[in-house]
């Protein structure tokens, strides 16, 4: 999970008193365990006040909308918020090649693709804090796949210097902007997508011995 600079000071107040961080932080979490349980139209400012201890009103005061809200916990990386899981068999195509199957089968339903497009217009709607979140944001540092990129390297099997944040945006950010223009990939250009990247990832004879 983010750490908690990265956390704090990502959207300013925009009007009243100074926000209480733990608050923030309790709206954040919150956020993140209801969508764990619910689709994203289910999602209601409401139930994010009763789940987090706090007023409806003191979080208008900090998001104008539960688009924002989402956005900053997607923005900040918190590894609750997953679509599909990532498995780890040891075999970092093959398990790529599975996620991207079940990304295919999950993240092009019609809640997922509607959330994707409700998130891009507040972030082009959001203020200096919202402006200043997206500059920084390190979304592809965090989560199932990075993780599952980070194990490995760990294990040796990428070569030197690899960014992993650029190796899991390369995979990543292609079916997100597919997502947003409505337009699910087939199945053969996911598999290329994931040759493709996990090809250049690995060493020379790891990537030969593939299957």
């Amino acid at each position: 999970m983010a750490c908690e600079a990265q956390r704090s000071g990502t959207a300013e107040p925009r009007r009243g008193r100074p926000r209480s961080e733990a608050s923030h932080q309790a709206v954040l979490d919150a956020t993140s365990r209801l969508l764990s349980q619910s689709s994203y139209e289910e999602l209601t400012v409401e139930a994010i006040a009763s789940e987090a201890g706090v007023s409806k009103q003191t979080i208008y005061r900090w998001w104008r909308s539960k688009a924002l809200v989402v956005l900053e916990v997607m923005l900040t990386g918190d590894p609750e918020f997953e679509i599909v899981p990532m498995p780890s068999t040891g075999d970092l195509r093959r398990d790529c090649l599975s996620w991207v199957r079940s990304m295919l089968v999950e993240a092009f339903q019609e809640t997922h693709v509607g959330m994707a497009r409700s998130l891009v217009v507040a972030g082009l709607q959001g203020d200096a804090g919202t402006e200043r979140l997206l500059q920084r944001a390190s979304m592809w540092d965090h989560g199932p796949l990075a993780e599952r990129l980070r194990e490995a390297e760990r294990a040796g099997e990428l070569r030197e210097g690899v960014d992993i944040a650029a190796a899991a945006s390369a995979m990543g950010d292609p079916l997100i902007f597919r997502m947003l223009i409505g337009s699910a990939p087939s199945l053969s250009w996911a598999e290329s997508l994931v040759d493709v990247v996990v090809t250049g990832l690995l060493r020379p004879a790891e990537a030969s011995g593939s299957s």
